[in-house]
C-alpha cells in the first residue's frame, strides 16, 4: 500500500464512525437547538483531531515497538470502549452515559464493578475482543505506512487545537453530554470527574448522611400485636400475580389473600416517591419524601422508632450492603435491639451486592420464634428482585427474556415470602401479627427503552406493591371500612409511616405533634384524599441522578426527562393509557398542566427540575 493511500485510509473509521453516530441519533438531532448542533459539530470536530493527533504520536513512536505496541493497544481500547460501550449503554437506558453515570462508578466502584460482571455476557465479550482486534492491526497496519511530510508541521498545532476543543467540551459536559458523539462524551465526562477533586465523606448529593434524629419519648401504653413491614427491591406492581399479572409469579402471596380476604388488604394504585433505592427506603423508613428539607429528611424517626416508644422488640434485617450509598452512616444512631445485614451475616454475595433473601427469612424466622417478654416490631428488606436478577436455577421457570429473568426472580421472592408466613402460622403469631408488604421502586424491562429504574419515571418504575394484613379486632370496623375504601385510591409507600402512627394510637400525643406535621403521605387507616399528587424525585441534596421529576395527579401523569436532549415534557393519561404509550403533553391545557404541577410550588426544590419558563 502506498502511502497516499494509506492516508487516505485512515480516514475510513473517523467517515464510518461520524456516519453511525449520525443514524443512532437522527431523531434526536432533528430536535437539537442550533446551539446543540454547534456542540455535536464540535464533538466531531474534537474527534477527528484526537483521532490523527493519535495516529500521528503513534507513527512517530514506530522505532520503539514496546511503547509504540502498548500505546496502540491502550488506544484500540478507548476507541473500541468508548463506542461499544456507550452504544450498548443506549440501547439499555435509553441514553448515552452522562456525567452522573460515571459519577456512580466513583462514588460506588464495587457496586459498579459487580453490575458489569453480572451484566456481560459471552456475546459482549466476543464483541469487544473482535472490535480490539480488528481496529488493534488494522491500525497498526495504517499506521506503519511512511508518514506525510508535513506530518511534524501540524503536529503541534494540532494538539493545541484538539486541547483547547477538548477542554471547552469538559467545562460544558454537564449541560450538553447527549449533544456530543459517543467518544469525546465518554472521554470528556472521565476527565471531568478527574478534575472535580472531592473529599468521599463530606460531598453533598452523591450519597447519604449522618441523620441527627428528634429525641423521642416513652409511652406505657403498650400493644398486644407484632408489627412486620417488608420492602422488596425494585419490585413492580404490573408482574405480579395477586395485581392480576398474566403468570402467577405470586402462589404463595395470592393463596395467604384468599385464605385472609377480609384480614388481606390490597392497594391497587400505591407509587414510590423515588425509584433510586437511596431516596425510596429512606422514603419508606422515615415517611419523608425526597422533595422535602433535608433537615426533616435527616431528623425524621424510623418506623421501628415507634416501637421503640412502647417498648417494642425491635430489628432491622437488610440482605443489602449497608456499606452500598452510605447506609451505614444513614443508619449508625439507629436505637435497635438488633440489626443484621450483607455485612453482619458473613454470607457470600449473591444478586449484586446482596445476600440469597434465603438468608434473611431464615434470620427473620429465628427472631420471630425468639423468646421474649416483649412484641417484636421489625423491617426487613429483601434483593431478591434486584438486578441481574440472580437465583437458585431450581426456581427458573421462564427462559429467554429479561423478563423470563426478572419474573423468576419474583418467584423465587414469593416463595420466600411462603417461608415467612409459614413461619407466622405454625409460630401461632400470624393471629396478632401486623404485615406490611411493599416496595422501594419499580422496574422498567425494556417497556420505555429502559432496562432498570433509575433513570426512569415511567409507570412502570413508579408502581409498587402496597399490601397490609392485618388481624381481625386489631383496628376498629370502621378503620377497616376505610382501609377498603382507601384501596382504590392513589396511594404511595410514604403511606406506611403515618399509617404505623395510627395503627399504636400515637397520633394525639402531643410530644410528636411537629413529628407528624412533616408527613406528606396519609395513614390508610383515614380517608386518602382523592385529589392528592405524588411527586417523583431522583435529584436533590442527597442524591443527584439529572433524571427529572414525575407529578401524578388523578389520571395524568406529567414528567419532565433531563436525562435526555432535548429536555422534554410528557403528559399521560394512565386511565385510558396505562402503558404510556401516547405523550398528550401538546393537547393539555395550560390551566390543566398548572393544576397537574401546583403541589410542587410547595417545595423549592422542584422549580430546579422543571421547566424554567
Amino acid at each position: 500500500m502506498s502511502a497516499k493511500s494509506s492516508n487516505k485510509a485512515l480516514w475510513i473509521f473517523p467517515i464510518c464512525y461520524i456516519l453511525l453516530d449520525v443514524i443512532v441519533r437522527f431523531s434526536l438531532l432533528e430536535l437539537y437547538s442550533w446551539k446543540q448542533l454547534g456542540f455535536y459539530a464540535l464533538s466531531i470536530l474534537t474527534m477527528v483531531l484526537m483521532y490523527f493527533w493519535s495516529i500521528f504520536t503513534l507513527q512517530r513512536l514506530q522505532k520503539r515497538k514496546i511503547l509504540f505496541n502498548i500505546l496502540l493497544a491502550a488506544f484500540s481500547f478507548y476507541l473500541v470502549a468508548g463506542l461499544i460501550g456507550s452504544y450498548i449503554f443506549f440501547y439499555f437506558n435509553g441514553f448515552y452515559p452522562n456525567y452522573y453515570t460515571f459519577e456512580y462508578f466513583k462514588n460506588e466502584p464495587y457496586s459498579a464493578f459487580i453490575l458489569l460482571k453480572d451484566s456481560i455476557n459471552a456475546l459482549d465479550t466476543f464483541l469487544f475482543l473482535t472490535g480490539f482486534l480488528v481496529a488493534f492491526f488494522l491500525l497498526k497496519r495504517l499506521i506503519r505506512q511512511p508518514m506525510r511530510s508535513n506530518t511534524n508541521k501540524v503536529y503541534f498545532p494540532l494538539m493545541l487545537v484538539y486541547f483547547g476543543l477538548f477542554a471547552l467540551l469538559v467545562t460544558k459536559i454537564k449541560k450538553y453530554d447527549q449533544c456530543l458523539i459517543v467518544d469525546t462524551n465518554f472521554s470528556a465526562a472521565i476527565t471531568r470527574h478527574l478534575v472535580d477533586v472531592e473529599t468521599n465523606r463530606t460531598f453533598k448529593g452523591k450519597g447519604l448522611g449522618d441523620r441527627s434524629p428528634y429525641a423521642l419519648p416513652s409511652y406505657t401504653d403498650k400493644k398486644d400485636f407484632n408489627v412486620l413491614v417488608v420492602v422488596f427491591e425494585s419490585l413492580r406492581k404490573q408482574s405480579l400475580g395477586i395485581y392480576g399479572y398474566e403468570r402467577n409469579t405470586t402462589p404463595n402471596l395470592s393463596q395467604f389473600q384468599k385464605e385472609n380476604s377480609e384480614q388481606f388488604y390490597l392497594m391497587e394504585q400505591p407509587y414510590t416517591v423515588s425509584t433510586t433505592t437511596m431516596l425510596a427506603v429512606p422514603g419508606v423508613l422515615t415517611g419523608i419524601g425526597p422533595y422535602q428539607d433535608t433537615s426533616i429528611f435527616y431528623g425524621q424517626p424510623f418506623l421501628w422508632d415507634y416501637g421503640n416508644m412502647l417498648d417494642y422488640r425491635t430489628f432491622f434485617l437488610s440482605s443489602h450492603s449497608l456499606q452500598w450509598y452510605r447506609f451505614d452512616r444513614f443508619y449508625q444512631k439507629a436505637k435497635l435491639d438488633h440489626l443484621w445485614n450483607k455485612e453482619k451475616s458473613g454470607k457470600p454475595f449473591f444478586n449484586d451486592l446482596g445476600v440469597d433473601d434465603m438468608h434473611t427469612i431464615n434470620h427473620l424466622n429465628k427472631e420471630i420464634r425468639k423468646a421474649s417478654s416483649k412484641n417484636f416490631f421489625g423491617v426487613v428488606q429483601l434483593n431478591a428482585t434486584h438486578y441481574p436478577y440472580h437465583i437458585p436455577e431450581k426456581y427458573a421457570k421462564w427462559k429467554g427474556s429479561f423478563k423470563d429473568e426478572y419474573d423468576n426472580s419474583i418467584t423465587y421472592q414469593d416463595a420466600v415470602i411462603g417461608k415467612l408466613l409459614n413461619e407466622l402460622e405454625v409460630s401461632g403469631k400470624l393471629k396478632n401479627t401486623v404485615v406490611i408488604f411493599t416496595s422501594d421502586h419499580g422496574e422498567s424491562l425494556k417497556d420505555h427503552n429502559n432496562i432498570g429504574h433509575v433513570d426512569s419515571y415511567y409507570i412502570e418504575t413508579i408502581s409498587v406493591p402496597l399490601m397490609c394484613y392485618i388481624p381481625e379486632g386489631l383496628i376498629s370496623k370502621q378503620e377497616a371500612q376505610q382501609l377498603r375504601k382507601n384501596a382504590g385510591k392513589i396511594t404511595s409507600n410514604i403511606d406506611i409511616a403515618p399509617t404505623i402512627v395510627d395503627l399504636l394510637n400515637l397520633e394525639h400525643k402531643k410530644e410528636l405533634k411537629s413529628i407528624l406535621a412533616n408527613y406528606t403521605g396519609y395513614s390508610l387507616l383515614k380517608a386518602v384524599p382523592s385529589n392528592r399528587t405524588i411527586i417523583t424525585m431522583n435529584n436533590n441534596e442527597v442524591a443527584r441522578f439529572k433524571v427529572g421529576i414525575s407529578v401524578l395527579k388523578g389520571n395524568y401523569h406529567y414528567l419532565h426527562r433531563m436525562n435526555i436532549v432535548p429536555n422534554r415534557e410528557e403528559v399521560y393519561n394512565i386511565a385510558n393509557d396505562p402503558k404510556e404509550a401516547n405523550n398528550r403533553h401538546a393537547f393539555i391545557a395550560p390551566k390543566q398542566l398548572n393544576s397537574i404541577l401546583k403541589a410542587t410550588r410547595n417545595y423549592p426544590i422542584c422549580k430546579k427540575y422543571l421547566p424554567q419558563k
